[in-house]
């Protein structure tokens, strides 16, 4: 994926250098700086993501996406966060932005034949982040401002636009350039096929499965010459790279069997929630018993004009007495008792609350279910209780900037709506909604007052340090 990248930075060197007003950002003598500006990218990248495209916000299925992501990064040996974020994208691609930033395109979520296959390509993103390979292109470049790389990065990541056109006319006299770049990609690729490996491994996922998912990407490829899979385009596949993948896995030797109903489970939600993949998947296919049951339920909750007497709360039911140990029944379950007005539903999520505490699905769905059950002041005390403890609190404060809001106090409504745009990395929105909610409270001796005022001065400093970096 980082290939692409490359272009795009040359490119924005090139334009940097044609002003004598444009700081150098990470040069090889600036370390600490260095990380002061991946952390500066990484939250205006972030900030592009939300601002920019189309992510996909169901919980249940982030949070799976996460706990993938979490037990690779767990064997990476480093103490770093890492953001994971689905992209409404019917292409198979994913991509590693700056600080850890990990997008995962809806596309590959529903091509994948196994977790594993999934957990593979994760893992080779994850890895080019613990290997500093796009934080490494950095050194020695002069780059434009933090807002503008980071949206035109996330604009090749994602594959919005082709880079190839933007720097044709500077071919000519950069060619060398292009080519060490290029040298350094396929570097690049190889050590994040060497680490993304080991993680999977170590992940207690199947090492061969990075290797076949490329191959097999490859072999349906050629069927369509004319339009690859997109991450064939970002992850060129050669025989050297698949005998080379086939030798790694073969040297750890723990060969696993690969892991398929959760993966399946997740497919099927996704052409629930996703608005771009809007067709019923299954309809077409025999489905074993227990994927029939989560797909009429799911139907008859997620698609318009619904009768919800189709609801079927004793068939998962049984498949939680089947499977104890996978959540995804047990919120179906839920969602389904909730809009059945089954008041049982609270307690469930009071239970799973406990048993996953880490899990910032089920506080999210506790707070929709006391909502529909009208308990919205418990809702709210819930999520300002739960939120601060989670990485990823954006859709948390969104659901209480939404529930003050429909409760008319628009203090607190402003207050959370800021914290939310803060944890996604856009400051000048936080900082704007803080100014203007400042002036709002009268008591400035309250313990509001004051966690408005010091939210408000770390956001000025923060500002500050991205209009440095202009």
């Amino acid at each position: 994926m980082l290939r692409l990248v490359y272009f795009a930075i040359l490119l924005l060197s090139l334009q940097a250098h044609a002003s004598n007003n444009l700081p150098d950002l990470g040069a090889s003598d600036l370390k600490d700086y260095d990380s002061q500006t991946e952390t500066l990218l990484g939250k205006s990248f972030s900030t592009a993501l939300h601002t920019q495209y189309p992510l996909v916000y169901d919980a249940t299925l982030l949070s799976y996406i996460r706990r993938i992501g979490e037990k690779i990064t767990g064997e990476t040996g480093q103490n770093r966060h890492y953001s994971f974020f689905i992209i409404d994208d019917p292409s198979i691609n994913a991509f590693a932005g700056p600080n850890g930033v990990i997008g995962i395109h809806t596309g590959l979520i529903a091509s994948a034949r196994s977790e594993d296959e999934l957990a593979s390509v994760m893992a080779h993103e994850i890895a080019h982040v613990t290997q500093r390979h796009l934080s490494r292109t950095y050194e020695n470049q002069s780059v434009a401002s933090t807002a503008g790389i980071a949206s035109i990065l996330a604009a090749i990541l994602i594959g919005s636009q082709n880079p190839n056109a933007g720097i044709a006319a500077y071919m000519g006299s950069v060619g060398l350039t292009i080519e060490k770049q290029l040298k350094n990609s396929r570097i690049h690729e190889s050590e994040a096929d060497y680490f993304g490996i080991k993680y999977l491994n170590e992940a207690g996922y199947n090492p061969f499965a990075m290797g076949d998912f490329f191959n097999r990407l490859s072999k349906e490829g050629q069927l369509y010459k004319n339009s690859p899979p997109e991450i064939l385009m970002t992850h060129p596949v050669t025989e050297n790279r698949l005998a080379k993948a086939r030798d790694r896995a073969e040297q750890l030797d723990s060969k696993r069997p690969l892991s398929y109903d959760a993966l399946k489970l997740m497919q099927m939600r996704l052409k629930y929630v996703s608005q771009t993949h809007t067709t019923d998947p299954f309809e077409q296919i025999q489905l074993k018993q227990s994927h029939a049951c989560y797909q009429r339920n799911l139907k008859t909750l997620y698609l318009p004009n619904q009768d919800i007497n189709h609801l079927d709360a004793q068939c998962l039911e049984k498949l939680i007495e089947e499977n104890p140990d996978e959540r995804l029944y047990r919120q179906l379950l839920i969602e389904v008792k909730v809009t059945q007005q089954d008041v049982s539903a609270l307690e469930d999520l009071e239970r799973l609350m406990d048993f996953y505490p880490s899990d910032f699905a089920i506080p999210f769905l506790y707070a929709k279910s006391l909502v529909a059950f009208d308990q919205t002041d418990k809702a709210i005390e819930l999520l300002k209780a739960r939120t601060p403890s989670y990485h990823y609190q954006y859709m948390l404060y969104n659901t209480l900037t939404e529930l003050y809001a429909k409760q008319k106090q628009p203090q607190f409504s402003y207050y959370y709506d800021a914290l939310a745009q803060y944890n996604i990395g856009n400051i000048p929105r936080a900082f704007l909604l803080l100014t203007q909610l400042e002036p709002m409270i009268t008591d400035q001796k309250s313990t509001f007052y004051l966690k408005v005022s010091q939210l408000l001065e770390e956001t000025e400093k923060t500002l500050a340090l991205l209009k440095e970096a202009q």
